[in-house]
Parts: C-alpha cells; sequence; structure tokens
C-alpha cells in the first residue's frame, strides 16, 4: 500500500460512505458503511475498476469522471446531484436508480503528489424526491387557485344576472362561496389532491342539516375523486340541497332523499339524486345560475353528461361520466 499522510486502511472504519481509488480509478479502499451501501465485500473491489463494477450511461459516467481527474490534479470539488444507478444490494440482477451528493477529495503523498482520490457520498434520494413534490404541490396550488379565481368570477357574475336585489344577490352568492370553502378545507388535509364521494356528499349534506339525517340516505362505492371533480361535484349537491330545501324532499318531514353513486366502465361514475315527496312537485319556469350549473357547468367540467327529471314523485338528477384520469 502507498504511503499517504493519512493510512488508508483508518478509512475501511470512517462513519461515512467512503471509497478510494487510484489513478486508473481501480478501488483501494472502501468504508464499511460503502460496502453496506453498494452491498458488496472489499475483496470484492479491491484492483476493480470503478465503471466496471457500477457501469452506467456515458453521459453520467463522464460526470462522474470529470469529477475524480479534477480530484486527482489537486482541486477538490463536489458534485451536487448525480442521478446514477446501481445494482441492488439485495438481488444484484436488478439494478437501484438513485440522487447521490458526491464530494471528490484528492488524497496527497507524503511527498504531495496525488495518486487517489476519496469518495464520499450520500443517498439524497429521498430529499430529492421531497423537492420535486413540494414543487409538483405548488404548481398544483396555483393552478388551482386560478381556476378557482375564475370559477369564483363566474359565479359573482351569473349570481348577480339572477338577482331582483343586492340583499338576495349576497345571500345566494355567499352560499355558493361557503360551500365551495367547505371542499376546500377538507381537501387542506392529508388528501390534499382526492376525496372520495362518499366523504364529500356526507360533508356537504351534514353542513346544516343535521337534523334532515332521518330523511337522507347515501350509498355507493369506494370511489376517489381529484380536487377540481371534488369542487365541481360539491357545487351541484349545493345547489340540489338548496332547491330540496325550498321546493323538494327536505322541506317538509314527509320527502325523502336518496344519494346514490356507482362506478361505470373507463373508470367513471353515475351520481345519482333522486326525492320522494308527498305532494306533487311543480318545477319552476325559471332557469336560473343554479340551473346553469346543474345542467351545464357540473357536468361539462367533469368531462360527463347531466339529466334532470321533474317526476311527480319527486326530482331524479343523475352526473354520467364515462372515463377520467383516477386520482393517485
Amino acid at each position: 500500500m502507498p504511503s499517504t499522510t493519512l493510512d488508508l486502511a483508518i478509512l475501511r472504519h470512517m462513519p461515512a460512505s467512503m471509497m478510494v481509488l487510484d489513478r486508473d480509478l481501480r478501488f483501494v479502499m472502501a468504508s464499511e458503511m460503502y460496502l453496506q451501501t453498494v452491498g458488496l465485500e472489499l475483496s470484492d473491489l479491491l484492483g476493480r475498476h470503478l465503471f466496471e463494477m457500477f457501469p452506467e450511461i456515458e453521459e453520467r459516467r463522464n460526470r462522474l469522471e470529470a469529477s475524480m481527474r479534477l480530484a486527482l490534479s489537486g482541486e477538490g470539488n463536489a458534485i451536487d446531484r448525480l442521478f446514477y444507478s446501481i445494482p441492488d444490494p439485495e438481488d444484484r440482477t436488478r439494478t437501484t436508480e438513485a440522487w447521490w451528493r458526491c464530494r471528490h477529495n484528492p488524497l496527497p503523498n507524503c511527498d504531495g503528489s496525488i495518486d487517489h482520490v476519496v469518495q464520499i457520498t450520500e443517498n439524497i434520494t429521498e430529499l430529492v424526491r421531497a423537492e420535486e413534490m413540494k414543487t409538483a404541490i405548488a404548481h398544483e396550488m396555483q393552478h388551482r387557485v386560478s381556476n378557482l379565481l375564475s370559477l369564483v368570477q363566474i359565479i359573482a357574475r351569473r349570481t348577480a344576472a339572477h338577482a331582483d336585489t343586492m340583499p338576495a344577490f349576497l345571500e345566494r352568492f355567499d352560499e355558493r362561496l361557503q360551500s365551495m370553502a367547505r371542499t376546500h378545507s377538507y381537501l387542506a388535509g392529508g388528501n390534499w389532491n382526492r376525496m372520495s364521494i362518499r366523504e364529500m356528499v356526507a360533508r356537504q349534506l351534514e353542513h346544516g342539516h343535521g337534523d334532515l339525517a332521518g330523511q337522507i340516505a347515501i350509498g355507493g362505492p369506494d370511489i376517489s375523486l381529484g380536487a377540481s371533480e371534488a369542487l365541481m361535484l360539491s357545487m351541484a349537491i349545493h345547489e340540489l340541497t338548496t332547491n330540496s330545501l325550498k321546493y323538494g324532499a327536505l322541506r317538509d318531514a314527509e320527502g325523502k332523499l336518496d344519494v346514490t353513486w356507482s362506478k361505470s366502465p373507463g373508470k367513471g361514475f353515475n351520481f345519482d339524486w333522486t326525492e320522494t315527496v308527498s305532494t306533487p312537485v311543480t318545477p319552476s319556469s325559471r332557469n336560473g345560475f343554479g340551473s346553469m350549473i346543474l345542467d351545464t357547468i357540473v357536468p361539462n367540467q367533469l368531462g360527463g353528461t347531466a339529466s334532470r327529471d321533474f317526476a311527480p314523485g319527486g326530482l331524479r338528477y343523475r352526473i354520467a361520466v364515462e372515463d377520467r384520469s383516477v386520482p393517485a
């Protein structure tokens, strides 16, 4: 072993993932932590070329080698992020791709000449993934806020167009905004990008209507909605609930409301709102913004279709979404 200012054997027990290569980039020493990382014994590495043991595409090899050659010329340097695959320590027939932070330092001999380079590596894959997730969430939130503001603008204009007085406008506008706000508050927790239909329906119907629980039945399979889907469906439920309290099944103790949903081919779903009333319902001849929400805005945003049937026994409303991207 060549004489150096620091005995290479000491490096074996350093509390870091460390290896030493000669000028030909062949292994001279490796720490126990490094050996655990790659799943090998020191005898497997000694005298072997780095890229023989850990082959990669040329672009990644070149970047790593350039950093090592710079250290062998006497200039310590670092690679903040290097994407490089190594054989899986548990199954060397497979590779594990990871992000690494590498530091390369020259290891001088007693006369000042440099025959070895020391590499200290740190697996930063989890850090990179966390940063990528943070960036993705930030982009999603920016997109979501932009869409939300556009939707609020539409709601304000359309509600004003169908309101006879300022108090009437403020009441309906506030109700619609509160419905949207509730859905966003539900999505602000752990499941920021999804919500089950059951949870969304239950929370919307329970808000301020707990005394009507005996008149309402909900049921369906476990189906997750993305954030925008949950927002759209909650808008429909708000309009349906408001109408039912004024004109339909929830206006008196005799009415019944069934809210059900089911899966459809192509990862879609059907959402059904069925009211049963004791006296026939006379539908309003006026088509306001609420009708536009139910018949046009919500189904269009969900990529589906909607139907409303004012049967003598009560309102029947259905949203059918044939295909969709299922939230992760």
